[in-house]
C-alpha cells in the first residue's frame, strides 16, 4: 500500500498525464524488463514513463529506472519531493538532459519544457521496445510475414524488424500495451484486442 506522501504525488503526477496526453491509456505499477516505474502513459504511438518520490523514498532505484525509459527512447518525467532537489541536482548520468524533473510544490506538476517531451526529441530502439512485447503479441506483430508460433522470441522480433518500419513497430507495441490486462491498477484497455 502507498504512503500517504507517495498517494499524495501520485494523483498530481496523473493529472498531468491525462492533461498532457489525454487519449493516453494511464497504467499504474509499470513493471516492465524488470524494471518498476510508478506511472505510464501509453497512447497510439508513444509512451511516456513517471516516476515518484516521494520524502519516503530513496534515490537508490531511480538512475535505473531512467536509463529504461532512455533506452527505449521514451519521455521520462521524475516527479519528487522538495526533500530530493539537491541531491536531484547532483545526479550526473549520461541522457540526464532528456529527462524532465518536476519538483513537487503546492500546486499541480506543470510542464515547465513541452518542447523536451515532444515527439521531436524521441529517440526510439525499435530493437528494446520490441523486449516490452510478451511473446503472443510479437507472434501477432511478426505473423503476416511468416513467423510461426515456433518461433523463439528474438527470432520474430528479427521478423518484425526486418518487415516493419520503425513507426509500425512502434505503433503495434503501443497498441499492445495498450489493449493488454495488466494485473494492477490502469485505465481499461483500449483498441482491437481489448
Amino acid at each position: 500500500m502507498a504512503s500517504q506522501a507517495e498517494a499524495r504525488i501520485r494523483a498530481k503526477a496523473e493529472a498531468l498525464l491525462r492533461s498532457a496526453w489525454p487519449d493516453a491509456r494511464i497504467i499504474h505499477e509499470f513493471d516492465l524488463g524488470g524494471v518498476r516505474l510508478d506511472l505510464a502513459a501509453v497512447t497510439e504511438d508513444r509512451l511516456i514513463l513517471l516516476e515518484i518520490k516521494s520524502e519516503l523514498d530513496t534515490l537508490s532505484r531511480l538512475e535505473r529506472q531512467v536509463n529504461f525509459g532512455l533506452r527505449i527512447g521514451c519521455p521520462v518525467i521524475v516527479c519528487y519531493a522538495a526533500k530530493w532537489a539537491e541531491a536531484i541536482r547532483s545526479l550526473s548520468f549520461e541522457g540526464r538532459w532528456r529527462v524532465e524533473w518536476l519538483e513537487e510544490g503546492d500546486g499541480p506538476f506543470a510542464l515547465p519544457h513541452p518542447m523536451r517531451l515532444s515527439e521531436a526529441h524521441d529517440r526510439w530502439d525499435n530493437r528494446s521496445l520490441m523486449w516490452l512485447l510478451l511473446k503472443p503479441e510479437l507472434f501477432a506483430l511478426a505473423k503476416p510475414f511468416g513467423a510461426k508460433s515456433k518461433h523463439t522470441v528474438p527470432e520474430l522480433q528479427r521478423i518484425a524488424h526486418e518487415n516493419l518500419t520503425g513507426r509500425e513497430i512502434r505503433r503495434g507495441v503501443m497498441a499492445a500495451l495498450r489493449a493488454r490486462r495488466f494485473g494492477w491498477v490502469c485505465d481499461e484497455p483500449m483498441g482491437a484486442a481489448a
